[in-house]
């Protein structure tokens, strides 16, 4: 039972989070002073045989042009070029208008008919922030994706006089691979009392950060490309990576709901060329389940007036004789299991007004099966062995223009025969290693670029494509990866069929501050309003445990149809609230003693609400938060999910006094919405 008490006050307003005309202004004039032919320092570095850019660059030709993309973004180009002519570095940055945004990406190209000199220490931000002496600052930014319970952990750190803080990615070293999002997420905020800076990475590879702050409180801040020794060979070109910066004033839950609408207008997917608005999937296993039970589940949904709005057919599809990795390596369907293929499963999902998503490795090869087969020079050096369960697996060279080309023709047409409407891509970067000690980077490079092209190709082909960035769980969040996709599957820790919905909290607490896109995951099978409202995100995914079930009334036997339905359609009436700005109530907890709560809310409809969860072991039964972003002067219709008990509580009441929680249930969930009075 949830009860809400409310304390009527008055008071003063909070700032509001839309970008202010000042901050736009100071992130014009920063990018001026730093992105234009005439600064005096770049926010970037790299060395050239040995001498930094910084100190070569008054030698070299600029050229400057600006290009309007659009009514809010404007390009500035930079092009310097070597006395020799033999070397050019091209900075592409983009300025926003509707945000204190401005992003940044260095290219670099041999021009000439030999190898180059030898770059180094690539820095994507190489730059310093001006701090006074005595003024206390914070590192905050988050775990990344480990298959652990603490993935997406909320982390912050003091950053003192004279520290120095290390965080980067790893998950796999530099020589046959590496991950943007498995220790650290790639993005970060330097962050005061009052104002403070947000950076997003777009490298989908191993990364490394530095936040070093001098004795005088003078703050540089370093992050970029994990291992980089290479000479260019003629007419070779390398990207570096991209950076997206927010300079923001008043508090971090501001910084953040600013970042957050960043991110919605311009680094998020667009499916047909419309803004992704949710999707609830049914997600089952491939390997054991015949196309007709697939069918049936389909049925079920609709026949017991359960609302679904995705079938998801994972792992298993293809033939198994061969092993997991030939597996991974094929797009042919497993005959015993589709003996008509899949496109009768799409049509199927289709004709119950369901999209249909499909699971796929497309960098990783066999020589046995599929592209390795056929192109078997594509092939990287195999590798595997105890540690991966004595598989031996081969990487596709993605950094291959034609490799590139002739993967979007081959699963453009997967997608296109069996009628795909989610692409669902799972696996780990896959590239040939480096052996040459003066190509340190290359490979890495070219591949991370080909995969970028890869996705685009596939975009461009079939336009209401999206794209489900899995990634074995979490792994390749990134600035240029959510741009192009959505991460459905937030952490391989959900693969146990006994996962605690407090850690599924934990993720989402942790994530959407940088990643406002990403999905939930509710067990089907164990279903409880604690655990389904655990999950809800932009996406949901209603999943089941990894084990074979002999019939469909086996399948739904323990599964309350009637708690279900009434769920599925409580997170589709309270969705649209999970595109709004987000602000924790309370601090990052995956403990089973606190409670952790959270407010949505969406200012352009004046709603919103509040999630409050009560943990299992959790001895206090009431809590009181103070809401925000409300309209002080305004009174709201406050009411809880399951009590129906409306009040009428003013704006700034809800924001200084706040709502009083009691849940008398543990673990319990409670959900309050509220709506401006008109």
């Amino acid at each position: 039972m949830v009860l809400i008490a409310v304390v009527l006050a008055l008071g003063e307003a909070v700032w509001g989070v839309s970008p202010s005309a000042d901050e736009r202004t100071e992130m014009q004039h920063w990018a001026e002073t730093h992105l234009s032919a005439a600064a005096s320092s770049f926010p970037f570095s790299f060395s050239y045989d040995g001498r930094p850019f910084a100190e070569l660059a008054p030698s070299w030709r600029v050229k400057e042009s600006v290009t309007p993309l659009d009514s809010v973004r404007t390009e500035h180009t930079l092009v310097w070029t070597s006395p020799s002519q033999e070397v050019e570095i091209r900075c592409q940055s983009i300025q926003y208008s509707d945000y204190p945004v401005v992003e940044w990406l260095v290219l670099i190209k041999n021009n000439s008919e030999q190898d180059s000199g030898v770059f180094e220490n690539i820095q994507g931000v190489d730059l310093l922030l001006p701090f006074d002496g005595n003024t206390a600052a914070t590192l905050h930014h988050g775990r990344g994706s480990q298959a652990k319970s603490s993935d997406f952990a909320d982390l912050r750190e003091e950053i003192v006089p004279g520290a120095e803080i290390v965080f980067a990615s790893h998950g796999g070293g530099g020589k046959r691979g590496g991950s943007p999002s498995v220790e650290s997420l790639p993005f970060f905020e330097i962050e005061t009392a009052s104002q403070g800076t947000i950076f997003g990475l777009g490298w989908t590879g191993p990364w490394k950060a530095r936040v070093v702050r001098n004795a005088g409180g003078a703050m540089r801040v370093i992050a970029g490309l994990e291992t980089v020794h290479l000479r260019l060979h003629p007419g070779e070109e390398v990207r570096g990576m991209r950076v997206a910066m927010l300079s923001w004033k008043g508090d971090t839950f501001r910084a953040h709901n600013l970042w957050r609408r960043f991110i919605f207008a311009h680094y998020s997917p667009m499916p047909g060329g419309k803004p992704f608005n949710g999707l609830i999937t049914d997600s089952s296993w491939g390997n054991w389940m015949p196309a007709n039970r697939h069918i049936e589940e389909m049925n079920w949904w609709r026949d017991h007036d359960l609302p679904m709005e995705c079938y998801w057919v994972d792992a298993g599809w293809t033939d198994m004789s061969l092993g997991w990795p030939a597996h991974q390596s094929q797009q042919v369907p497993n005959k015993d299991l589709f003996p008509d293929g899949m496109k009768p499963l799409s049509d199927a999902a289709h004709a119950r007004g369901m999209k249909f998503l499909l699971w796929m490795v497309p960098q990783s090869v066999h020589p046995e099966v599929g592209i390795g087969k056929v192109h078997p020079e594509w092939l990287g050096e195999p590798f595997g062995g105890p540690e991966y369960g004595d598989m031996i697996f081969h990487g596709l060279d993605m950094g291959k223009p034609e490799v590139i080309q002739h993967m979007i023709d081959h699963f453009s047409k997967v997608i296109r025969d069996f009628s795909v409407d989610v692409f669902r891509q799972d696996g780990g970067n896959l590239w040939p290693e480096d052996k040459n000690p003066d190509r340190i980077g290359a490979s890495s490079m070219h591949y991370i670029q080909g995969s970028y092209d890869f996705w685009d190709g596939l975009l461009k082909n079939h336009p209401n494509l999206l794209i489900d960035n899995c990634a074995e769980g979490g792994r390749k969040i990134d600035l240029e990866t959510i741009k192009r996709s959505i991460v459905l599957w937030r952490s391989d820790w959900q693969c146990s069929s006994e996962f605690d919905p407090t850690f599924v909290q934990g993720f989402t607490y942790g994530l959407l501050p940088w990643t406002p896109l990403c999905g939930g995951t509710v067990l089907t099978d164990k279903l409880t309003v604690y655990g389904f409202r655990s999950a809800y995100c932009p996406a949901l995914q209603m999943a089941w445990a990894m084990k074979p079930v002999p019939n469909l009334q086996d399948r739904w036997a323990n599964v309350d149809l009637d708690l279900l339905r009434r769920l599925l359609n409580e997170y589709i009436i309270l969705r649209p609230y999970l595109f709004g700005d987000f602000y924790p109530l309370t601090p990052y907890s995956t403990e089973n003693t606190d409670w952790l709560v959270w407010q949505f809310d969406r200012p352009d409809l004046g709603e919103g609400l509040v999630q409050a969860f009560r943990r299992s072991n959790c001895d206090a039964a009431q809590q009181t938060f103070a809401l925000h972003g409300l309209d002080a002067a305004v009174p709201y219709t406050v009411e809880n999910v399951d009590e129906k008990n409306p009040a009428r509580i003013l704006g700034q009441s809800l924001m200084e006094q706040g709502i009083s929680i009691t849940l008398n249930e543990k673990p319990g969930a409670a959900i309050v919405t509220y709506k401006k009075r008109k």
